[in-house]
């Protein structure tokens, strides 16, 4: 009986839809705050660093003052840029957040500080039917040669579907942040 009780409590958790706020930690050997932003903030690096990534889009045609066309995500991401990023399981499950740069700033360091940075996207639209006002923010800071990293992701779930994505989330995130981005950037 007691068992029955907890699945019907677990089933009726799913039902409610509360925002959520994932957030990791890493520290980057070796590395300065400006060469981390920099990698962050250029999209075709996600899907080195982000197990469930599977690639980035141009959201917007950028054309230069030479009548060019420049490619957004080759490169870091200015605040105002859009990116697609491709996720979930394609061609199965092919999921797609439009991510919009609201922040890139660097700190230059100082005598008091080694300098740092923030780095910050937002989906308004989310993903389309599950997740809306998406929110991926990274805090960049020196630690003596060495660089941290704090990650924080924000969602407002649209379903009971969503309130299965703070587990996968955070071990994804984790996944990144400790293990693929040292790795990713000891390659680059």
């Amino acid at each position: 009986m007691n068992s029955f009780c907890l699945v019907l409590l677990s089933l009726s958790s799913l039902s409610q839809v509360v925002a959520f706020t994932i957030s990791s930690t890493s520290t980057i050997k070796g590395r300065s705050t400006q060469e981390l932003q920099t990698f962050l903030a250029t999209p075709t690096n996600w899907p080195s660093i982000v197990a469930s990534s599977f690639g980035v889009e141009e959201a917007d045609a950028t054309v230069g003052k030479k009548k060019e066309k420049i490619n957004a995500v080759d490169r870091p991401l200015k605040k105002g840029e859009r990116v697609k990023e491709i996720f979930g399981l394609p061609p199965l499950l092919p999921l797609a957040v439009t991510w919009t740069c609201q922040q890139n700033v660097v700190t230059k360091p100082n005598k008091k500080q080694g300098g740092g940075g923030c780095l910050e996207f937002f989906s308004a639209d989310g993903l389309g039917g599950i997740a809306e006002n998406c929110r991926m923010k990274f805090d960049i800071s020196a630690v003596g040669d060495d660089t941290k990293v704090d990650m924080t992701v924000e969602i407002e779930p649209l379903n009971p579907i969503a309130n299965l994505a703070p587990l996968v989330l955070k071990v994804d995130n984790d996944l990144a942040l400790k293990v693929l981005l040292p790795l990713a950037l000891k390659n680059a």
